[in-house]
This record gives structure tokens, C-alpha cells and sequence, in this order.
């Protein structure tokens, strides 16, 4: 994608959005069809669809297993109770994965209206018992709860349940408040752990958003009930870029008894929240850095074939997950405006058999990777021509220099160039993508 660097600077100067005034082709005077055309080549789709990611297991924070409490049940026993409770996590035996949607349980602690915003551009949750899973802006964990009840003067086991926790934590590229959507679920329960109760609550660490709870304090839970709702929380922005975690807290008592310690998780390192207020103009958004975020294009245009055969046909496979580099955000606009005029110079030409043709350069200029920050020019860059489909299929003409190549100029026509662009600058900005960052490319 070329644009020169007068009109760039000059839509810059004017105010225009990232895609009008940093991505927009360039024209170039009228000439015959570059010399050199060669064979067609057919083109399909390129790179890999992102796909949840593993974050590691769900664990409790350090606290003393069941088993080592009985130790203190005499000091107890000393204070007339008779009976107290304790919580652990239940190891899972064998996982077994599930798939829900992101439409979990959520209740009436934000409107309908928001809750449906929030999650519509969730793409789903990966649901594995002990386990947590990711994307940009989606998390979910799972994990099974021991609730034992001891005599403090005989120190015997008489009472005990099983419950279900999970947790989706839906983040939000343009906004600073975001949700987890919570469930507990009785599974078994004997002996003396009758009339159960149970609340929750999830917490940002650094102070990064207050506390909230998914439901109105301790609430009963019975045998094969659940108990949901949501927690909302906002990022205080107090500084322009904070990473923290989240914490959550689940007590549950029964009749008479006392709870000795509550069950608290935070989800791995992986999983540490990103809130921002530079990624994208004066917005704010919360993403989960640590994934890399991929920018998906249909293969239904000429710009789109560009970049799939680049990925494709270069050495790098600029792009490709699990074949190739990533691409890396460049946010300074002079750069952008460099890296288009050197690889978009006077080696190409328009060539007058593509309407409007354009220069689209791959990769991109808004990237770090463009060939004039790898110290290439025009000259040094693969060039090529994305035909019309032939019995369905995208075609490319080898135009020239196309073997061994890092970079290409692709003739296009302006508005598919464009379309590029607007596609990648609206990504930036829906995954909230800073400067250097990793990104992914699918072509599909």
C-alpha cells in the first residue's frame, strides 16, 4: 500500500482517521503493462486461523490442604464449636474438554443491552477442567472444589460436597470496563454439609479496579443448582499502559460451621491483563497481550491476493503462524510515510491493463517489517500482477523479480489497495496492537 508522502502528510495535517490519512494508495502517471510478465501462478489462502491458547492450569493460591487443618481443630473444639469447614481444590483425574459459547451465564449486573455488546465480538470459550484458555480479549477456567466438614473433637470427616467453579473474563478493545461471567454448581454433598451457602468475588491486583461480586452477598446452594452472575469492573487509568491480574475468591459455609479458608485463584502470567490508552487515539480497551492477535482478510479481492502470495512466495512468510515471522507494528507516522515512498518509488509504474492501479506494498508500511525499515527499495522487492479469478481460482502474473524476495509492490487497484489498509488499521485498533507489537496474518 503506497501513498506519497504529500498526500499522507497532508491528510495527516487535516485531522483524517489512521486508515484515510496513513494507508491510502498512491497514483502514479499511466504507463504500458510492465515488461517481464510471466506465467500465472494460482494463489489460495494463506496463513493459520488463531485458535485458543493454552494458559496453564487452574490452581488456589497457597493455603493448607484439608488434611494439615486438623492440627487446629482442638483450639476450636477449646471455644465450644463443634464443627468447621475447609476448602480445597479437587484434583481432576482425566480432563475433558468442552467447547460453550461466550453467551455464559450473565446476569442483571450490567444491562442487556451491554452485556450483548460485550460478548457479541467474543469468539467463544475453550472450557477444559483444571484448565485456563485464551484468546485477545477472552479467558476460561474451571475448576472443582472439595468442601469437607470436621468434628473438632473427634477430628473425623462427617460431612462433605463437590462443586464446579468457572469463570470467563471478557475483555474489551474499546472500552476500560469489562466483565467475568461466573458459575458455581452443588455436584454432590453428604453428612453434615447442609445448608450451604456460597458467595463470590473477583478483584484486579495493583489496584488496577475496584472489587465486585457476582451475586448479591451469600447466597443458598443446593444439590444440582447453580448459582451465577457477572462481575463489572473498571480500569482506574491511572497511567497510560498498566498490566495487572485478577483475583477471585469463592466462600462457602454451611449451618453452623465456620470456614476456615476460603478458595482464591489468579490465573497464570500468561493471562495478565493489558489496559491501555494510547494503542488507538484517546480510547481505552483491555486485551491479554501475551496472546498474539491475528489479522484475518477474505481472499475476495486483489489486495487481499497481494498479501497471500507475499506470504506465499517470500522468503520470510511474513504472517504465516508456525511458518514464517511475525509482523510488528510501526505507530510513527514519518516512518510510514518513509517506507511507502522508498519500496513505492520509481520502480513501478502503472500498468494499464489493472484499472486504477495503485502500488500496494507488502509488507505493509504501518509494519516494522516494511522493506525500507530491512533497508530494501523498489527495486529490491518482488512485482507482481493479481488477476481476476479463472474458473474461480485467484491468479498471479509473475511481472518481474519474483524469486527470493523479502518485499513486494503489487499492481492493484486503489480502492482494493485501500481496502488493505482500512482493514489493518482497524485492527490495530480492535486489539489494541502498541508499537513493535506481534501480530499474525490468515488470508481465508
Amino acid at each position: 500500500m503506497h501513498t506519497s508522502r504529500r498526500i499522507a502528510l497532508a491528510a495527516a495535517g487535516a485531522g483524517l482517521s489512521l486508515a484515510a490519512a496513513l494507508l491510502a494508495p498512491a497514483s502514479a502517471p499511466a504507463a504500458p503493462a510492465p515488461s517481464g510478465s510471466g506465467p500465472l501462478q494460482t494463489v489460495g489462502p494463506a496463513g493459520e486461523a488463531p485458535t485458543p491458547k493454552s494458559a496453564g492450569a487452574v490452581t488456589l493460591a497457597d493455603q493448607p490442604s484439608c488434611d494439615s487443618v486438623q492440627q487446629e481443630l482442638d483450639g476450636y473444639a477449646a471455644q465450644g464449636i463443634d464443627s468447621v469447614s475447609c476448602l480445597e481444590q479437587q484434583p481432576v483425574e482425566a480432563p475433558q474438554s468442552t467447547e460453550r459459547a461466550a453467551r455464559s451465564a450473565v446476569k442483571a449486573a450490567v444491562s442487556a443491552r451491554a452485556v450483548e455488546e460485550q460478548l457479541s465480538a467474543a469468539p467463544g470459550c475453550k472450557v477444559t477442567m483444571g484448565q485456563w484458555f485464551y484468546t485477545r480479549l477472552d479467558a476460561c477456567g474451571s475448576l472443582q472444589l472439595k468442601y469437607d466438614v470436621f468434628d473438632t473433637r473427634t477430628k473425623k470427616t462427617i460431612g462433605g460436597a463437590t462443586f464446579t467453579a468457572n469463570q470467563e473474563i471478557q475483555l474489551a478493545a474499546r472500552s476500560g470496563v469489562w466483565h467475568t461471567a461466573d458459575s458455581l454448581t452443588l455436584n454432590t454433598a453428604w453428612g453434615a454439609a447442609k445448608g450451604l451457602r456460597a458467595a463470590w468475588k473477583t478483584e484486579c491486583t495493583n489496584g488496577a479496579c475496584g472489587a465486585s461480586s457476582a451475586w448479591s452477598g451469600s447466597l443458598p446452594i443446593a444439590k444440582g443448582k447453580v448459582l451465577d452472575g457477572t462481575t463489572t469492573h473498571t480500569w482506574k487509568a491511572g497511567q497510560s499502559t498498566q498490566g495487572f491480574n485478577t483475583k477471585t475468591t469463592v466462600t462457602i459455609t454451611g449451618a453452623g460451621q465456620i470456614l476456615l479458608y476460603p478458595a482464591s485463584f489468579t490465573p497464570p502470567g500468561k493471562m495478565t491483563i493489558r489496559c491501555d490508552s494510547v494503542a488507538s487515539g484517546k480510547s481505552v480497551g483491555c486485551v491479554f497481550p501475551s496472546f498474539t492477535p491475528t489479522l484475518e482478510l477474505p481472499l475476495n479481492h486483489r489486495g487481499h491476493v497481494n498479501v497471500a502470495w507475499s506470504m506465499q512466495s517470500l522468503t520470510d512468510h511474513w504472517g504465516w503462524e508456525g511458518k514464517g515471522s511475525p509482523l510488528t507494528r510501526e505507530a510513527n507516522d514519518s516512518v510510514i510515510n518513509d517506507n511507502r515512498g522508498k519500496v513505492c518509488d520509481s520502480t513501478f509504474t502503472k500498468d494499464a491493463t489493472v484499472p486504477d492501479d495503485s502500488c500496494d506494498e507488502f509488507p505493509f508500511a504501518a509494519t516494522n517489517q516494511s522493506g525500507a525499515q530491512l533497508g530494501l527499495t523498489g527495486k529490491d522487492c518482488a512485482q507482481i500482477r493479481p488477476d481476476l479469478p479463472a474458473n474461480g481460482r485467484w491468479t498471479v502474473s509473475y511481472v518481474n523479480n519474483t524469486a527470493n524476495r523479502r518485499c513486494t509492490i503489487g499492481h492493484v487497484p486503489n480502492g482494493e489497495n485501500g481496502s488493505v489498509g482500512g482493514s489493518l488499521s482497524i485492527f490495530y485498533q480492535n486489539n489494541r496492537v502498541l508499537d513493535d507489537e506481534k501480530f499474525w496474518l490468515a488470508v481465508r
